[in-house]
């Protein structure tokens, strides 16, 4: 079999290239780039250490803070989150940094970079011990690196989604249409199960830690669970479809104090 300058024989050349897709049929020569490209990417996402992560981040919560309406500091929604969260400052050694997107949408999130944005629909729907037990869990995510696979995944899937290499570990050579995307894939990302109980476990340790109150976990589990489509945590349930047992389980851990 003739071999190629590079030492790989034609016949195996061929067999890489057609194997690129599941389905009958050889690739173009373009088409196999793209997708080795795109293969590549996803290996990329997967061995991004956490200052690549970090960021991404970044720019991803830089982009999302333009497309928001940001609380002013002075506002009372800021005033009233920075009491909240007086002592969430860190996690994992990285700073946290608060905003209040001024929306009717109910939601919260926390990224690698240690940023956290709480919506004024979610402050608006419950009382400071509920939601500095609903940002704890949010934070819980990033502690126990929840977040970093999530974005991880949401680059991997961005990149992919435009079949070409162009996104970089740097942040600064992703452009603004793949960071928005990414974001939106990181936005919506869903946990499981574990992850969830887990991040529920980490914000009740916080609860105790600091002596606030922990029933508050349980009563903001079962306003998530309560809230439906009537509005409540409408954008937040569908990740959270066992609210109500994760509500039993975080009273029975309150009633162990």
């Amino acid at each position: 079999m003739k071999v190629c300058p590079s030492g790989l024989k034609t016949g195996c050349l061929a067999f890489c290239v057609c194997g690129l897709l599941l389905c009958g049929g050889c690739l173009s020569v373009s088409q196999a780039q793209k997708g080795l490209a795109a293969g590549s990417d996803l290996f990329k996402a997967a061995t991004l250490n956490d200052n690549d992560l970090r960021a991404v981040s970044a720019k991803f919560r830089a982009s999302e803070d333009q497309k928001n309406r940001v609380a002013a500091p002075d506002s009372a929604y800021a005033r009233r989150l920075a009491r909240i969260t007086e002592k969430l400052t860190s996690v994992n050694g990285v700073p946290l940094s608060y905003k209040v997107y001024l929306t009717k949408e109910v939601n919260a999130n926390a990224a690698p970079d240690g940023s956290v944005r709480v919506y004024s629909g979610l402050m608006d729907s419950m009382n400071d011990d509920e939601l500095r037990f609903v940002i704890g869990h949010e934070i819980g995510h990033v502690a126990l690196g929840h977040s970093k696979k999530a974005m991880q995944m949401a680059y991997a899937t961005s990149a992919a989604r435009n079949a070409v290499g162009a996104v970089s570990a740097q942040a600064g050579m992703i452009s603004d249409s793949q960071i928005g995307v990414l974001g939106e894939k990181f936005i919506n990302s869903q946990f499981s199960q574990s992850q969830e109980s887990d991040a529920d476990a980490y914000s009740m340790k916080f609860l105790k830690d600091n002596g606030y109150n922990t029933k508050a976990a349980g009563d903001a589990l079962r306003k998530l669970a309560n809230g439906g489509r009537s509005g409540l945590m409408e954008a937040m349930f569908s990740s959270h479809p066992d609210s109500l047992k994760r509500a039993e389980k975080m009273d029975a851990l309150a009633a162990s104090n």
